[in-house]
C-alpha cells in the first residue's frame, strides 16, 4: 500500500468552466489547499482535483459547492481521504498546468454554445470597455469560453455587454466575474493565441456541425467573394469553424454563399458578419491571414459518417471501385469522423456514389460532397492534410 496518511484530493466536477472556475477560486481562499490538476472529460465536463488534509478538503469543498451558484452546473463533489499515491499518480488531471500565476486584475468568464456567438459577445466585450481578451478555447459538449482581464467595473461592464450581444444570435452558457482571483486559477485559464491585434472591415463566422459541411461551405465563400481565409477552428460536439476577412459586403455575400452550401450538405449551425471586428478579436480568434494559393488541380470529395465501420467500408469500396487517392481522415467529435479522397472530377464523383451506399448499410451518412475545383487557399488551411 502507498497510501498518504493524513492527506486528501477533493474532486469537483461541474459542466463549464465558468462554473469550475469559480469554484475552484473559492476552494483555494477557503482552505490550505492546492490545485493539482484538471481534466476535460467531454459533453462539457470538467473536473479539479486539489490536495490537502482532510480538514481542509472538507472545507474547501463545500465553499466550491457554494460558489458554483449560478454559473452553470455542479455534477459532483467527492472527498477521498489517504488516497493510494499509485491510483492519484495515474489520474489524468495531472497532465494539466495549473501553475499559479497571479495576474492581479480582476478576471471575466463568458461561455457560450457555439464559437460563432462567442466571437459577437467578445467583440462586444473588447469594444465596451478597457479590457484585455486573453484567451478561449473549447469545453466539450459545443461549450466555448472567453477569459477577460481588467479592473473590477470594467470586466463587469464587459461581460454585461458581452452577454446582451449574444442573447440575440445564440445562447449563453454562463458567465462570472472575479474580482480579485486566487493566483492557483490562473493555470485553469485558456492559453493566449499569438495572433496581432488588426483592424479590418469585417470578421465573417461559418460555424457548421461536421467537417464536410464547412469545407464545401468555405470553398464556396472563398469562390464568391474577394475575402481571405483566416484560419479552421475545430471544437467539440460536432463544431467547426471558419473564420474570414474582408470588406463587410464581401464578408457578407460569402457567409451567405457558405451558410446555403454547408446546409445542403451537413448543417449550418450559425452564420454572423462581424463589422469593424476589434482588434483583440482578430489577435484571438483570427490567426493569420491566407493569400491565394496555387490549386492543386484535382477534384476532392467528402464523406462523413458516424459510424467507424461504415467509414472504413466505405473507404474500402471507393479505392477498389474508382481511381482515387485517399489524402486524409478528420474527426470533429460527436461521433463524426470525415475521409477525404482526391482524383479527377469523375473518378471522384464515382467513388462518392458507392462509398455513401456502402457507409449507409453500416450507419448514418453525415455528409457527402465533391468540390471539382478546391480553391488553393483553401487547400492550404485544411486541418486533415
Amino acid at each position: 500500500m502507498t497510501a498518504t496518511q493524513g492527506r486528501a484530493l477533493g474532486v469537483v466536477e461541474t459542466r463549464g468552466m465558468s462554473a469550475l472556475v469559480s469554484a475552484v477560486d473559492a476552494m483555494l481562499k477557503a482552505a490550505g489547499v492546492r490545485l493539482v490538476g484538471r481534466h476535460g472529460i467531454g459533453s462539457g465536463w470538467v473536473t479539479a482535483v486539489v490536495e490537502g488534509d482532510v480538514d481542509a478538503i472538507g472545507t474547501a469543498i463545500r465553499a466550491g459547492t457554494e460558489a458554483v451558484g449560478s454559473h452553470g452546473e455542479l455534477i459532483r463533489t467527492e472527498t477521498i481521504a489517504g488516497p493510494d499515491r499509485t491510483a492519484s499518480d495515474a489520474m489524468p488531471h495531472l497532465a494539466a498546468n495549473v501553475e499559479p500565476s497571479d495576474d492581479g486584475r480582476a478576471l471575466g468568464l463568458l461561455e457560450t454554445q457555439g464559437v460563432a456567438p462567442l466571437i459577437v459577445g467578445a467583440d462586444a466585450v473588447a469594444k465596451s470597455a478597457d479590457v484585455e481578451l486573453t484567451g478561449w478555447a473549447f469545453i466539450g459538449g459545443a461549450l466555448c469560453h472567453l477569459a477577460v482581464r481588467g479592473d473590477v467595473s470594467a470586466v463587469r461592464t464587459a461581460i454585461d455587454a458581452g452577454r446582451r450581444a449574444v442573447e440575440p444570435v445564440g445562447t449563453v452558457y454562463a458567465s462570472a466575474v472575479l474580482p480579485r482571483p486566487h493566483a492557483g486559477v490562473d493555470g485553469m485559464l485558456p492559453g493566449r493565441l499569438a495572433g496581432e491585434p488588426e483592424r479590418v472591415g469585417a470578421l465573417g463566422v461559418l460555424e457548421t456541425t461536421g467537417y464536410a459541411a464547412c469545407v464545401a461551405g468555405t470553398d464556396a465563400m472563398v469562390k464568391v467573394a474577394d475575402i481571405g481565409l483566416r484560419r479552421f477552428s475545430i471544437g467539440s460536439g460536432g463544431r467547426i469553424v471558419a473564420l474570414a476577412t474582408g470588406s463587410v459586403d464581401d464578408v457578407r455575400e460569402s457567409v451567405e454563399a457558405g451558410r446555403a452550401i454547408s446546409e445542403d450538405v451537413g448543417g449550418s449551425v450559425a452564420a454572423h458578419v462581424v463589422s469593424s471586428a476589434d482588434e483583440q478579436v482578430l489577435a484571438c480568434f483570427g490567426g493569420t491571414f491566407s493569400a491565394k494559393a496555387e490549386a492543386s488541380g484535382e477534384a476532392m470529395g467528402l464523406l462523413e459518417t458516424r459510424t467507424t465501420v461504415g467509414l472504413v467500408k466505405a473507404m474500402d469500396r471507393m479505392l477498389k471501385t474508382a481511381s482515387v487517392t485517399f489524402e486524409g481522415n478528420y474527426k470533429v467529435g460527436y461521433f463524426l469522423t470525415a475521409s477525404v479522397i482526391r482524383g479527377d472530377v469523375s473518378s471522384v464523383r464515382e467513388a462518392l456514389d458507392v462509398g455513401a451506399q456502402e457507409a449507409a448499410r453500416y450507419g448514418d451518412v453525415a455528409g457527402v460532397h465533391m468540390i471539382p475545383h478546391p480553391y488553393g487557399a483553401l487547400e492550404e488551411r485544411l486541418p486533415h492534410r
